[in-house]
């Protein structure tokens, strides 16, 4: 079972690398995980809890360009 954190904010924090499975998607979270997804902004908020006040959880988009893996330039030496 997953620790519940004091605020989504800290959970968002500890949980920051595993949400690159939801590059180019918006998400809905709380303190206690992700509780909804979609590319389509609509859609996300339509599978939200309707009980859920809008103060409850955060709504951000991950950036598809905020993952991007990073490149190793390694020296070459040229012989004359």
């Amino acid at each position: 079972m997953e620790p519940e954190y004091p605020t989504a904010n800290d959970w968002y924090k500890a949980h920051r690398p595993e949400l690159k499975k939801y590059r180019g998607e918006w998400i809905a979270y709380t303190n206690k995980g992700v509780i909804a997804h979609d590319r389509d902004y609509r859609k996300m908020k339509d599978a939200l809890d309707p009980s859920l006040s809008g103060l409850d959880y955060v709504i951000e988009r991950i950036f598809e360009s905020e993952f991007v893996d990073s490149v190793n330039f390694y020296p070459v030496r040229m012989r004359r």
